[in-house]
């Protein structure tokens, strides 16, 4: 298992360093995550139901528990799946939410981006990543960004990847879903590059799929949300 996380970064960061673009990016750490999930564990349950009083609160730092920005309830109303098929992973301030059924797929990722001392601090954070040279600066190939009502204080679609950036309160997270089609198998599937750049296409190809699953359950997310 070490030999294949460290083959597909190494060809991640080819990949990358080539100018390939963002979507190469979640594309990696779409594969890592899951590595690394079924490798440590990584607070994975293999689709057990974790009772909501073992999840943690709300904490004042979400990136220390991303699970608890968009929970897996939240992920189970969006798409009318039971909660307890539904695989949960965490990592750092990522979380991932996967389901599979006999045709079709479930990947959800929450990025917990930034938890900032105060609202205008969050914002500042916010609107240079999404916005203006800010945004251009840290990230060449992002955007161009929209903007979506009814989300949070505010919220931006990046519509290179589908991610929603979302800001509420001092908290900004990315959003990211997806539930249609699983990916056709790699017929190579050794070969880590191969199997990126597969993953790449299949995900540039889902980008309006994405864009309507995330703002799906982003409008669950907000009737849930009681900090309102």
């Amino acid at each position: 298992m070490g030999v294949v996380m460290q083959t597909l970064a190494q060809a991640g960061c080819r990949s990358l360093k080539s100018g390939a673009g963002v979507v190469l990016a979640h594309a990696v750490a779409g594969v890592m995550v899951l590595a690394l999930a079924a490798l440590a564990g990584c607070a994975a349950d293999q689709g057990a139901a974790v009772p909501e009083a073992a999840l943690p609160q709300v904490a004042d730092d979400l990136r220390s528990a991303p699970c608890t920005a968009v929970t897996r309830d939240m992920v189970s109303a969006a798409f009318s799946i039971d909660a307890a098929l539904i695989e949960q992973s965490s990592m750092s301030s990522l979380c991932v939410y996967r389901w599979e059924g006999e045709e079709e797929l479930l990947d959800v990722t929450v990025h917990v981006t930034a938890v900032a001392p105060d609202e205008r601090q969050a914002r500042a954070l916010f609107e240079d990543a999404t916005s203006g040279e800010g945004a251009r600066s840290s990230s060449p190939e992002a955007g161009p960004f929209e903007d979506v009502d009814d989300i949070g204080d505010q919220a931006r679609f990046d519509t290179a990847n589908s991610d929603l950036h979302v800001l509420r309160d001092r908290v900004y997270f990315t959003l990211n879903a997806y539930f249609g089609p699983a990916m056709e198998p790699v017929e190579s599937s050794s070969d880590a590059a191969n199997a990126i750049d597969a993953r790449t296409q299949w995900w540039q190809a889902t980008l309006p799929q994405r864009r309507q699953t995330t703002q799906t359950l982003a409008s669950v997310w907000m009737g849930d949300d009681t900090r309102r």
